[in-house]
């Protein structure tokens, strides 16, 4: 289910925080409570929130059950955002989910990771190459699409958790996807509702696969967003974020 119209306005997708996370995520700073994170959305502009924490498998977190309170709390908190409560859940292997089908569906926000290998629980390849590693998440994607679960990728084919490789070899691993495949998967997502975040870190990092996977995405026509990765309240809405991706989306080193 596609949350958000179609656009490649890079100015207008900043105002949609796709991927943040409160207090329920233990890696999330004090000051991210539900209220907090939404009087400074207020504050900067922001249109969407969608607070995403996270969802992995043997975490002993019961993300419908903060699905529940969240929705709860909100009755109480008048705000003009559009404040959407989901959860960043786990494909950590080929057909293998951290949640029940139904947590999926009735979350407002389905936004699902498929690169957390550093987790002890996640899936890795036989070949645990550059190459073995992309085909792996292909391999994760194309079985995900197949159900219907996702309403958005989290940081498509992000590197940043490989801890195991190198920055070279986390280079590789993109660059070992050709542009068939990343059209074709890409294409894939669109058809089964799921929409590509523009992951901030990732994108203003790996920029060369950033304007591939830019650039490919909109010759496909697929829905894209945007999400920081929010862990404190500073970085909900930065500065300049606009200006700096177009920098990477035309493939330029940010520094």
């Amino acid at each position: 289910m596609f949350v958000l119209e179609r656009t490649y306005d890079l100015d207008e997708l900043v105002r949609h925080n796709m991927h943040t996370h409160s207090v329920f995520s233990l890696c999330a700073k004090p000051e991210m409570t539900l209220e907090a994170m939404i009087r400074r959305a207020e504050e900067k502009g922001l249109k969407t929130l969608a607070v995403t924490d996270h969802s992995d498998p043997g975490d002993d977190i019961d993300t419908y059950a903060n699905f529940l309170f969240y929705k709860e709390k909100l009755r109480s908190i008048e705000t003009p955002v559009r404040v959407l409560i989901g959860a960043e859940l786990s494909a950590y292997g080929v057909g293998r989910y951290g949640e029940p089908y139904e947590v999926d569906k009735a979350l407002d926000f389905a936004s699902y990771s498929h690169v957390h290998y550093h987790l002890d629980s996640w899936e890795h390849p036989e070949d645990r190459s550059p190459r073995g590693y992309a085909a792996h998440e292909l391999a994760v994607l194309d079985a995900l699409f197949a159900t219907s679960r996702a309403d958005n990728i989290a940081h498509p084919f992000s590197p940043a958790k490989m801890h195991f490789f190198s920055e070279d070899e986390k280079n590789a691993v993109l660059a070992s996807i050709t542009d068939n495949e990343l059209g074709d998967i890409m294409l894939r997502g669109e058809r089964a509702g799921a929409s590509w975040e523009i992951h901030t870190p990732t994108f203003l990092r790996f920029t060369d696969f950033s304007k591939r996977f830019f650039n490919i995405g909109r010759e496909v026509g697929v829905h894209f967003v945007v999400g920081t990765d929010a862990h404190r309240l500073d970085a909900l809405a930065p500065e300049g974020l606009a200006e700096r991706l177009r920098a990477a989306a035309a493939g330029k080193r940010i520094v």
